[in-house]
């Protein structure tokens, strides 16, 4: 028997000397010597009956017939678990049960069984658990372009320079490649995504095999087109990140850029639509975690490191170059801000100051975040993708309309915003 049991019954060693007994706690009284033989407690019984038992048994039957002090009768209110379960409050089984075992809580069960409780379904279910990551079991998410996630973000306030209040982005779930594009309502989600469409397959070279989106009305009109052109459509479900969560994390990552970029270079926030989309060009660029040897998205998908040459600083102040037509005594220069590159148009975006307006253009010098010397490589590094690339690509200088409030717009200084 083991000595666990008997401290259970009451029992304990007392030595009186060098004699060794199991007596009784509560008064001392002595039940019976103890031994030790190699180690190991044993008494010596001696049973009337002519029947053999085993030694425990004895020792049981000489334990129970020995009269164990008398306790107060207990005053513990005996109920059943369900009930002790309502009295406290919808307390776990467990824990009705673990305070019931101590003697100073007053409780006795009675009965141990648990059946449901509705109360507690209505007050504490939960959503069945699931994986934050996509498995990929329905989609093909580890090929490249395989799979394109997309979400929709705003209202933003304020608007930006050209009216948008909406972000919408489009990543490749294998490459981690991001393209945003800025939108003034919802439903220009679908022109945004036929456009992405066209660039990604012909840049890359590929083909898109399925656009995964929330379920939201502004992607209504995507259907129609994943219908024309083959694409497969999946709808993540509401509030469950593991299906569409890297669209909706990668908003995070890039507004934190932006963020970050527009109250360094002192800029308007209506510049914000600019300073994003010059996030996503620098991510694209840039080492992530995600992908095999910390590639950059754009590596991944062309086998190439890029050059990182001509990124620079957003709100760098500049020289652009102004051709001067027939006056030949007309300024040639005008100073400029870069907010961002262009994927598709060869060039830095640049505000012009005295013009209010944004033209793309490559004939930028004296940027004043660099050094003589970056300036130096910043223009090699143009002149050498003109010499490789396609005559029909080679950068030109276009503009954007100008917003209608640029007309009172400040002019912008070295590292501080003028007041109107």
């Amino acid at each position: 028997m083991s000595y666990g049991k008997l401290e259970f019954k009451g029992f304990g060693f007392v030595y009186i000397g060098e004699l060794r007994v199991l007596a009784w706690r509560s008064n001392g009284q002595v039940a019976f010597d103890v031994a030790m033989d190699h180690n190991v407690l044993y008494v010596q019984t001696v049973e009337a009956a002519c029947e053999p038992r085993a030694p425990s048994d004895v020792l049981m039957a000489i334990l129970t017939s020995q009269e164990a002090p008398e306790e107060p009768e207990s005053d513990a209110q005996s109920g059943l678990l369900l009930h002790f379960h309502q009295r406290l409050g919808h307390l776990a089984h467990d824990t009705v049960e673990r305070m019931a075992r101590d003697p100073a809580s007053g409780i006795v069960l009675a009965d141990r069984k648990r059946p449901t409780c509705i109360s507690c379904a209505q007050g504490k279910q939960t959503r069945n658990l699931k994986s934050k990551m996509d498995t990929g079991s329905n989609s093909p998410i580890d090929r490249v372009y395989g799979v394109i996630c997309s979400d929709l973000k705003g209202l933003m306030t304020p608007k930006d320079r050209l009216h948008n209040r909406y972000l919408v982005n489009l990543v490749d779930h294998k490459s981690n490649y991001y393209r945003v594009f800025l939108a003034p309502t919802k439903d220009k989600v679908a022109k945004k995504f036929e456009h992405f469409l066209a660039f990604f397959e012909r840049h890359f070279d590929c083909r898109i095999h399925v656009l995964r989106t929330g379920g939201g009305g502004e992607y209504a009109n995507v259907d129609l087109f994943s219908k024309r052109t083959g694409v497969a459509r999946q709808i993540s479900e509401a509030r469950n990140q593991a299906t569409n969560g890297k669209a909706e994390r990668m908003h995070t990552k890039i507004l934190n850029m932006a963020r970050s970029m527009i109250f360094a270079s002192r800029l308007p926030l209506k510049f914000w639509g600019y300073a994003v989309e010059y996030a996503a060009y620098i991510f694209n660029r840039s080492p992530t975690s995600v992908n095999a040897k910390r590639a950059s998205p754009i590596e991944v998908l062309t086998k190439q490191v890029p050059d990182l040459r001509d990124i620079v600083a957003f709100g760098s102040i500049c020289s652009v170059y102004r051709d001067p037509g027939k006056n030949s005594l007309a300024q040639r220069v005008e100073v400029g801000v870069i907010i961002g590159r262009s994927d598709e148009t060869k060039g830095f975006r640049v505000f012009l100051q005295k013009e209010k307006k944004i033209t793309i253009t490559q004939q930028v010098r004296n940027v004043e975040t660099l050094s003589a010397e970056q300036n130096g490589q910043l223009q090699r590094a143009l002149e050498y993708k003109d010499r490789i690339v396609e005559p029909s690509a080679t950068a030109t200088t276009t503009k954007e309309s100008p917003a209608a409030d640029d007309t009172a717009s400040p002019k912008i200084g070295i590292g501080k915003e003028k007041s109107k």
